[in-house]
């Protein structure tokens, strides 16, 4: 058909999905062999090529039985991906499809009946029932609704179609009206779809985001525990060396102070014996201090000692804590590599 009238928006008129929806609703089409055919296909799995059962959905709009799903990547093991456009799953999908699965139960339940009515029939019983399920008549003249009138989108009857109402008007067949404006809701759904996948993909980069930000957090954080570890442990064998120092100038200064004090022990000693020999010598009876003056006053004369501070026998304290963070700090420059770190990787 080389042009076809738009749907008019004026009060009374019937859009395009009322037109469908009206169309399946008030009268149940005819169905022959080849729809039931075509219905079947579509409510087959791609995998087991059975009507589906639990049926699941894809973020890429693909349907499949789950068992069937499940069996097709515990093949493929770790790999998760469509069967049919080869596209990565996320750990979210798939998800459950109540609408598919209804559709799906009630085709087998209407397979059903048709097959129990079939085998109570006769042959030209189940000829007829193959070809018409049921007409839809019309409710003013009682004729069965055969055309479709493209410029008031209403179904008539051959009646209806002489009527001064619709006169003038491009009549189609049901078969072709409907199909004329399914095609037309198609190119419409091309666009819907487009943007559902475009929506999809934006939600699976948040997902893939969200998982590259926890696996960044963990790798960012391995590398500061192991950089402070660095430190840290430098700092440690830093502390122990510079303990080490401060040690052995501690037993150095306590080696030179019991030297000097075992020396002043001697003197002592010597000091005191002298001293206590004199005063027994002046103790005794005046003839034998006489006679042993001679040898007293020369134990009287022992040499003086000289007592003078011991030098350089404390510690340095100042060499030890006299700027040390800075001088930790400076040791640290040789260890520390400045490195240009770029955002976003």
């Amino acid at each position: 058909m080389a042009s076809r009238p738009r749907a008019s928006s004026q009060p009374g008129k019937l859009s395009l999905p009322q037109i469908i929806k009206g169309t399946s609703s008030l009268r149940p089409r005819a169905v022959s062999n080849r729809s039931c055919s075509m219905l079947e296909n579509e409510l087959s799995c791609p995998i087991c090529c059975e009507i589906f059962k639990e049926p699941v959905v894809l973020k890429c709009s693909h349907s499949f039985c789950r068992v069937c799903l499940q069996q097709f990547w515990s093949k493929k093991k770790a790999k998760r991906e469509c069967p049919i456009c080869r596209r990565k799953c996320s750990l979210t999908e798939p998800t459950v499809s109540l609408a598919l699965k209804n559709v799906a139960d009630t085709f087998l339940r209407e397979q059903g009946k048709r097959g129990a009515t079939a085998g109570l029939g006769t042959g030209a019983s189940v000829a007829r029932e193959d070809a018409v399920v049921l007409e839809e008549k019309c409710e003013t003249h009682g004729e069965v609704l055969k055309l479709f009138c493209m410029d008031d989108f209403e179904v008539l009857c051959c009646v209806c179609h002489t009527s001064k109402k619709h006169q003038g008007h491009k009549m189609y067949p049901l078969d072709e009206g409907a199909q004329d404006l399914k095609t037309e809701l198609k190119k419409e759904l091309i666009p819907l779809k487009k943007n559902l996948r475009h929506l999809y993909e934006a939600k699976q980069e948040c997902d893939d985001t969200t998982v590259h930000i926890k696996s960044q957090t963990q790798a960012t954080e391995k590398q500061i525990r192991q950089e402070f570890e660095e430190l840290r442990g430098f700092l440690k064998q830093e502390e122990d060396a510079r303990l080490a120092v401060l040690q052995k100038e501690d037993e150095e200064k306590r080696e030179l102070v019991r030297k000097r004090s075992e020396t002043i022990t001697r003197d002592i000693l010597t000091f005191s014996h002298a001293v206590i020999a004199i005063e027994n010598e002046i103790a005794s009876s005046d003839v034998q201090f006489l006679q042993n003056y001679t040898n007293t006053k020369k134990r009287a004369h022992l040499p003086q000692k000289d007592l003078e501070k011991l030098s350089g026998a404390l510690i340095g304290v100042a060499k030890h804590v006299s700027s040390l963070k800075y001088q930790v700090w400076a040791k640290m420059m040789e260890l520390v590599q400045y490195s240009k770190y770029l955002f976003g990787l």
